[in-house]
């Protein structure tokens, strides 16, 4: 089973290219299951071809355990079940873009 790091809100995550931030962490109920949802940006500001940002919405999967260890640095850790089917991933973004309608991106990963 994949594993979710939740890092703390509003930190930098740094990359070769830039960073990206959890802005928002939540869940959505969906056919008796819990979606894990991630709202996040990202901005590129150390890329030889200039800077930009972008805001998306990364989908680790179903809950499968919530928060159940840490990692080296003491964040929480979950275990999740990725969401493949691309039915039920049409239907589980409509239902995040209705609640983050400024979002164009969601990622499943």
């Amino acid at each position: 089973m994949p594993k979710y790091i939740h890092y703390p809100l509003n930190e930098e995550i740094r990359s070769i290219g830039g960073y990206y931030k959890t802005l928002e962490e939540g869940t959505l109920s969906f056919e008796g299951k819990k979606v894990l949802y991630a709202l996040r940006a990202a901005h590129v500001d150390t890329s030889c071809c200039g800077s930009g940002g972008v805001g998306f919405i990364a989908v680790p999967g179903y809950i499968v355990s919530w928060k159940s260890e840490t990692d080296e640095s003491g964040n929480p850790v979950s275990e999740v079940k990725r969401i493949r089917d691309s039915s039920e991933q049409k239907l589980i973004k409509q239902e995040l873009l209705k609640k983050y309608p400024f979002v164009s991106i969601v990622d499943f990963g």
